[in-house]
């Protein structure tokens, strides 16, 4: 299945890799500046047929670092082995991250398709602290966020989860419960935010209340599989 979205991640005056899996651990830091500097701020977006999913790490100089995401990141920031391993506990999707200043993430519409073969519930869980806007305008195509949407296979959202702007610095944590039915859903994920000296922590994680062992092995094909052709 194509799956298309924007995503991409800022450098303020900076050249690191990323690497993180939870929010317990902070990125590497080479330099500090003050996210107000608007004269180094590199922007890239692209899409999944060119990321393969991964959250590109760039240089200042607004190229692309190497980057093996067949190693790397799969999903954004977790490794294959890690994918494997949520998907096997029920997982549809984990994002669990901590990025101090000079990082400023963001993703546009990252479609992620599950498949459900009985009636179940989604358990969602959202939370989010110390993030932060740019001060004097947004550097992000679609301005700071954080939106989650859980689609039908009628395409209806049954669900919507969104903070912009300002609403965004105020931290937040939520779980929702999702009733669904037998056919292919979409959890759709935006989001963009600053980091500064604090860490800037941001969890979006979806899983089946129950799944059972053709859920599982759908995802395995979907992710893992069929990652080459995404």
């Amino acid at each position: 299945m194509s799956k298309k979205q924007g995503l991409g991640i800022v450098f303020l005056s900076i050249s690191v890799l990323l690497s993180l899996s939870g929010c317990g651990r902070s990125a590497k830091q080479e330099d500090s500046s003050s996210v107000d500097n608007t004269e180094s701020v590199n922007i890239v977006t692209t899409d999944a047929s060119e990321a393969n999913n991964a959250i590109i790490p760039l240089k200042s100089d607004d190229t692309v670092a190497d980057f093996d995401s067949s190693q790397d990141g799969y999903e954004y920031y977790l490794t294959g082995e890690e994918l494997i391993s949520d998907i096997e506990q029920g997982y549809i999707f984990r994002l669990d991250t901590a990025l101090k200043k000079d990082y400023a993430p963001f993703v546009t519409q990252g479609n992620w398709s599950f498949y459900v073969h009985e009636k179940n519930t989604v358990n969602l869980e959202i939370s989010f602290s110390n993030l932060l806007m740019k001060s004097k305008e947004s550097i992000f195509p679609t301005g700071e966020q954080v939106k989650v949407e859980v689609i039908s296979p009628e395409d209806e959202t049954v669900y919507r989860f969104e903070k912009m702007g300002d609403e965004i610095t105020r931290d937040t944590s939520i779980q929702e419960q999702i009733s669904v039915t037998e056919g292919e859903w979409t959890l759709r994920i935006s989001f963009g935010y600053c980091c500064g000296d604090t860490p800037a922590c941001l969890k979006i994680a979806a899983s089946y209340e129950i799944p059972t062992e053709d859920d599982i092995n759908w995802l395995k094909e979907e992710r893992l599989t069929n990652k080459n052709d995404i």
